[in-house]
């Protein structure tokens, strides 16, 4: 039920939706005024009414001569509006009220309604008698009292008076405690005005809102259709300012990513383009029997292109499927990584034997994945082994809480333009040297937060790994 007022609730419009919140915000503080009002505004006006009948009670006790004409001027005050005097005597069983305003209690007719609203004018004999209910035998001064007659509540204060020979008397001043709604009723029709005002003000903000979002509508159609053109224009330093600038930024990437993926694309199918073309050949030279040399020269031929395609192949799924392996099936084990070098280049050492390989290893644990680090390493020996002319040297070391292993080949410096993007994702320079095992290699390296570059020396080129060792083997 919550779940389903709550969908009602959600309006498409923006303009409703600042309405809304301006509404509520609205009503809440009416809601908390009225509560004010409720519970502190009538007790503050309760509290100065019973002052201000005090002090007419006071004014009258002191003078001790009750006339008429000091009784009735009173009543003009605002806060004293209905207020009423008379004094009490009571001889033996007998009590008689003296009224010392001596005027007709009548409700207000037409227009004028400033003074008591009609209920409060039960009977003034009837409530001077309630109230006298209230003498006691002691003497009493200035006792106040809140009560309530008939659904009206009265305020009153009574006072021994001397006012005859026999008996006691008793003066009593008293008033409706009447409710004046007025400013809770004027916050009300405030509330009502400015929410009909706030959903003119809400369509005018909405509309200044919504403008520059349909600009970046706009623009993220634009670029879902690859439109690269125009950058949408900033015009504020505000929350929407730095969406579009992102969104730029965005634009860039996706613009860089879609460059990059057309030239590996461009690239790819002239590499596998040309083994696919030199197995065609070779094959039709077979069935037309006009092959060169022998029959058994040129299916090698066809083997070697085949292996080199499928490895190419290999390499593009491997690179395209390497971001969720890493993420979902990474087996991370304890690695000695001095004995992962060994087993790689006693491989790779019968590979060429006119190489020389100079090892400098040090026994360093870290923790990664055997067959990816395996890949990682390989490929940077095999791009090695491709431009060696004599040597290759291998050294692993420790500083700090990193494993350095630098691979280096004497073979020729790289082109100062593509050494910083030879591990970019996807790139191959204009000779196509590089193929896709660097950029695998960096994706694997960066993963287990290592670090890779590559430094060209006086004679060839050095490969440098920087490998977070194991938290157990850094404390050591």
């Amino acid at each position: 039920m919550m779940r389903k007022f709550k969908n009602k609730l959600k309006f498409k419009s923006l303009t409703m939706r600042i309405w809304t919140t301006f509404t509520v915000i609205i009503l809440i503080i009416i809601f908390c005024i009225s509560l004010l009002y409720l519970f502190a505004f009538r007790k503050i006006n309760e509290s100065a009414r019973i002052q201000d009948l005090k002090g007419v009670h006071g004014f009258l006790l002191n003078g001790n001569n009750f006339s008429a004409a000091d009784a009735n001027r009173f009543d003009e005050f605002k806060n004293l509006k209905g207020s009423n005097n008379f004094i009490l005597n009571v001889n033996d069983s007998k009590t008689q009220i003296e009224d010392l305003n001596k005027r007709d209690h009548v409700p207000p007719q037409g227009k004028d309604m400033t003074g008591p609203r009609p209920q409060d004018f039960i009977n003034d004999n009837e409530v001077k008698m309630w109230m006298a209910g209230f003498v006691q035998n002691s003497n009493m001064y200035e006792k106040e009292f809140n009560q309530t007659y008939k659904n009206v509540r009265f305020l009153f204060i009574i006072s021994s008076v001397n006012n005859s020979k026999s008996g006691k008397s008793y003066l009593i001043t008293y008033m409706p405690n009447r409710e004046d709604n007025n400013l809770l009723y004027m916050f009300i029709i405030v509330g009502v005005v400015f929410i009909a005002i706030g959903f003119v003000a809400s369509k005018i903000v909405a509309q200044f809102i919504a403008k520059p979002l349909k600009e970046l509508e706009a623009f993220t159609e634009k670029i879902a259709r690859k439109d690269w053109k125009d950058p949408i224009i900033i015009r504020n330093e505000d929350e929407i300012g730095s969406l579009a600038a992102s969104m730029n930024k965005m634009q860039k990437e996706l613009k860089k990513a879609d460059e990059e993926e057309k030239t590996f694309l461009q690239s790819i199918s002239h590499d596998l383009k040309t083994p696919v073309m030199v197995i065609m050949s070779h094959a039709d030279a077979i069935i037309d029997g006009v092959y060169i040399d022998s029959v058994e020269n040129t299916a090698e031929i066809i083997r070697d292109e085949a292996i080199g395609l499928e490895k190419k192949i290999k390499q593009i799924l491997y690179l395209n499927t390497l971001d969720y392996v890493l993420e979902n099936n990474s087996e991370d084990t304890e690695i000695n990584f001095k004995e992962l070098l060994l087993h790689i280049t006693s491989r790779f050492e019968v590979v060429n034997s006119k190489i020389e390989w100079n090892l400098d290893l040090q026994d360093i644990m870290v923790n990664g994945n055997l067959d990816k680090d395996k890949v990682a390493i390989e490929n940077i020996l095999e791009n090695g082994l491709r431009y060696a002319k004599e040597e290759i040297s291998i050294s692993l070391d420790r500083q700090e809480n990193f494993a350095v292993l630098e691979i280096y080949n004497d073979g020729p410096n790289i082109d100062s333009k593509h050494i910083d993007h030879i591990f970019d994702n996807l790139y191959k320079d204009k000779t196509g040297n590089f193929g896709l095992g660097l950029a695998i290699t960096k994706k694997i390296i960066d993963f287990y937060g290592g670090e890779i570059k590559a430094v060209n020396r006086e004679n060839g080129v050095s490969f440098i790994i920087k490998y977070p060792v194991l938290k157990e083997d850094s404390q050591q």
